[in-house]
């Protein structure tokens, strides 16, 4: 009898295995499947949908530190500070070592509670993990600026300064310690690799005046006033764009400011919006083919200008940019073509005929690039 409840009860624990073993694995494989589906959510920009995929994961298995870092992020992304430090708290107590948690954790605490002084500890844990990690550094080193530590700000901002944002809180902590000679040097850095970055400007023209380089000083702060109000100009448009997303004329202000800066993505982006809205655009195509000229995309521009030109085929400008464009592509026969009729649509457009001038000596015809070039030289007396 005991032989045979032996026997039973290892049947049921052998048929519980059997049958349990099967369960658990496809629930950690639909588990995987999810966490994989808000992956490439994010990986398209589907913010929402990822948010509710790695929901899904921790609510079917509360141990997936990855799940819970992922949150994390996109909390932060949403300023839901309060949800994005719970979910990276428990990201990293599941996974202690788990730095990119703890460098989240501490930007998290800086720059959306602005507590610097809780962010020392998760970014301290962060460069322990990995001490060569460039954006911890400048976060810790913030994290200290902001509590006015200026001397350990320094140390850990001095081994980050390949970033820009770190070379300037390096010349700002220099500054505050009203040590204006070294902090010159940091801003003309920024300043060389962003030179529209306004507080550089603002900052180093103040040191400058305050080490006796008035002019200096003076011209850098009249180029922070111009970033200024460009950076209002900017605000303005993209205010007006929220309002009346297919009104087109902001959009051209925008994309003009873009070019003007030299934003060639950002115009772009824009000039394109426009298309989408009226795709026969006359001022947004010419827009879109300037960029693309700035910017040597040239079989683009081609198409661009190749467009306008059969659209408004009188118009001597847009020849004249359709021969510069095949001059670009090592086509200057067809760019005499419409240089010769850029010149007959307008007669006293001098660079038209210095265009044709360039050409023609491309081909070899001498003479005629020498006649072409007298007369732009007597149009320009």
């Amino acid at each position: 009898m005991k032989t045979y409840l032996f026997f039973y009860s290892f049947l049921l624990i052998f048929l519980s295995v059997v049958y349990l073993a099967p369960a658990e694995q496809h629930i950690s494989t639909e588990i995987a499947r999810v966490y994989q589906t808000g992956l490439q959510a994010l990986a398209q920009k589907d913010e929402r949908t990822a948010l509710v995929a790695f929901q899904q994961v921790i609510k079917r298995d509360a141990s997936h530190a990855e799940a819970h870092y992922q949150l994390g992020v996109l909390y932060g992304k949403r300023s839901q500070w309060k949800p994005a430090i719970h979910a990276l708290q428990t990201a990293i107590k599941l996974t202690p070592d788990f730095v990119d948690a703890h460098v989240r954790l501490g930007e998290a605490y800086l720059i959306g509670m602005a507590n610097a002084k809780d962010a020392v500890e998760p970014l301290q844990r962060a460069l322990q993990l990995q001490p060569d990690l460039s954006r911890a550094r400048r976060l810790l080193g913030t994290a200290y600026l902001r509590q006015h530590q200026t001397d350990v700000a320094i140390y850990h901002l001095k081994q980050a300064q390949q970033d820009s944002e770190a070379r300037y809180l390096l010349g700002l902590a220099y500054f505050q310690a009203e040590d204006f000679t070294q902090a010159i040097p940091h801003f003309e850095a920024v300043i060389k690799r962003q030179n529209r970055h306004a507080k550089a400007h603002f900052n180093i023209g103040n040191c400058y005046l305050r080490t006796g380089k008035i002019a200096e000083g003076r011209a850098a702060l009249r180029t922070f006033e111009k970033l200024t109000r460009e950076e209002e100009q900017l605000a303005t448009f993209q205010r007006l764009i929220l309002d009346n997303p297919q009104r087109l004329q902001p959009r051209y202000q925008l994309a003009e400011l873009h070019i003007k800066r030299t934003e060639w993505e950002r115009a772009m982006a824009e000039l394109k919006v426009c298309l989408t809205i009226s795709s026969h655009d006359e001022k947004a195509s010419e827009l879109l083919g300037y960029t693309y000229l700035q910017t040597e995309s040239y079989a683009d521009a081609l198409e661009v200008y190749g467009n306008l030109v059969e659209a408004h085929p009188k118009s001597a400008v847009y020849r004249n940019s359709l021969g510069i464009v095949y001059m670009m592509l090592k086509k200057p026969q067809q760019a005499i073509t419409q240089f010769e009729t850029a010149i007959r649509l307008n007669t006293t457009n001098p660079q038209f005929y210095r265009n044709l001038a360039n050409a023609y000596r491309e081909i070899g015809e001498a003479a005629k690039a020498k006649q072409a070039y007298q007369r732009y030289r007597s149009l320009t007396k």
